[in-house]
């Protein structure tokens, strides 16, 4: 599911790639430590990229969006 809600977001194909590695990343994590690291990790590349002006405001926060509810399901399904 929030691989079609990122393939309906308008993204440069370079965020676009950049995005799908944080999902890959997250579905790989295998404990709750790993996925707050991951959710650290796509936080900080979403705001670098809104910060260098890569990323427009509501794309930004649409994927905050999609990777909360992306960590918030795989949390309850590790456990």
């Amino acid at each position: 599911m929030p691989q079609e809600k990122l393939d309906l977001l308008r993204l440069q194909k370079p965020i676009r790639d950049e995005m799908n590695d944080l999902l890959r990343a997250l579905n790989a994590a295998s404990t709750p430590a790993d996925l707050e690291a991951e959710r650290a990790i796509q936080i900080e590349v979403i705001q670098n990229l809104e910060s260098s002006r890569k990323l427009r405001a509501a794309d930004a926060e649409a994927l905050f969006i999609i990777f909360d509810d992306a960590v918030e399901a795989r949390l309850e399904a590790l456990l």
